[in-house]
């Protein structure tokens, strides 16, 4: 046993009180506040705030949640099975993945939703938030790669890597679907709803990108572990994860060709997504748009370029000895 017990006991803690500050944070804005912003009334008193804003911190939340749970169910079977140093080594990855999420939380800020915590809020200095966010996302990285490394090398336990890297992904895709499918219910079944028509198309189809995305990577969630365990390389966890890559960018380039319409044709059924609250125009907020299409673009070149990798790559193969 190479782990003891008192730093099996501090893993269960620390993932009770990050789930409670996730929870809170994807309870709050994920399901009290985010699908009622659309109309007149909702269970709490709705702060004014744009949907993409709350919609953003709903999701971290949601995101935040899925992986803490995942982390204190196997800090606590650790407790349980003391001498098995699996269990605790999945915890540490579950770390890394929050890592991993609050990387991408200041990368897409810094990139593409800088807008939602600068002027839609009324900081004009949105240059500097993006500064911010950029090295906010860079020491992200290199505080949740350095542990990376350490336990599972540069690639010699493929599968344990990649369990991490998919279920980032699962996580943060299917926290979207949810807070989107939730405010498209709460759209269609509610009366006087700002634009009900345009409002309900905006979160159709980003809800049924991300849970397609969501759905994508829990198998190959599941397929890499069971690949773990066999000490084998499958390749159709490989295409698994690439297609959720790759659905995902459809999801970003979705959200920039809505706000673009909603900034271009000023027809009475448009509506941002990233107005400075709802009822109100946000505008000339273009870039979104732009950096939507680039970014959600860029994903889905990745995505065909890992495919194109993994499908040139010799067939499944056994590895030296499980992955454990």
């Amino acid at each position: 046993m190479k782990y003891s017990s008192t730093v099996r006991l501090i893993n269960v803690i620390l993932f009770v009180a990050l789930g409670i500050g996730f929870g809170f944070l994807g309870i709050y804005f994920g399901f009290l506040v985010t699908p009622f912003l659309w109309l007149k009334t909702g269970p709490i008193e709705l702060p004014t705030m744009s949907f993409g804003l709350a919609a953003m911190l709903g999701v971290t939340g949601i995101a935040g949640l899925i992986v803490s749970v995942y982390g204190l169910f196997n800090s606590v079977l650790s407790l349980l099975h003391e001498k098995d140093d699996r269990l605790v080594r999945r915890s540490f990855g579950s770390f890394i993945a929050i890592g991993y999420l609050a990387a991408l939380f200041f990368l897409l800020n810094a990139t593409w939703l800088y807008r939602l915590t600068s002027t839609n809020i009324g900081y004009d200095e949105f240059g500097f938030v993006i500064v911010v966010y950029s090295v906010l996302a860079i020491v992200s990285l290199l505080v949740s790669n350095i542990p990376l490394v350490r336990m599972y090398g540069e690639g010699e336990e493929l599968n344990s890597i990649m369990k991490i890297i998919d279920g980032t992904l699962f996580a943060a895709t299917l926290a979207v679907g949810v807070v989107f499918f939730s405010s498209y219910i709460m759209v269609i079944t509610g009366n006087g709803v700002y634009q009900q028509a345009a409002v309900a198309k905006q979160m159709l189809v980003g809800s049924l990108l991300s849970l397609g995305a969501a759905l994508l990577s829990g198998i190959a969630f599941v397929g890499y572990g069971i690949a773990e365990k066999k000490g084998v390389i499958n390749k159709i966890n490989g295409f698994l994860f690439e297609g959720s890559l790759c659905v995902t960018g459809g999801l970003i380039l979705s959200a920039g060709i809505f706000e673009y319409l909603s900034q271009s044709k000023k027809t009475p059924d448009d509506v941002s997504l990233v107005a400075r609250a709802i009822h109100s125009t946000n505008g000339a907020y273009m870039e979104f748009s732009i950096m939507a299409f680039i970014l959600g673009g860029l994903l889905i070149l990745a995505s065909l370029v890992f495919a194109r990798s993994t499908l040139k790559g010799s067939g499944d193969k056994k590895l030296s000895a499980p992955l454990n």
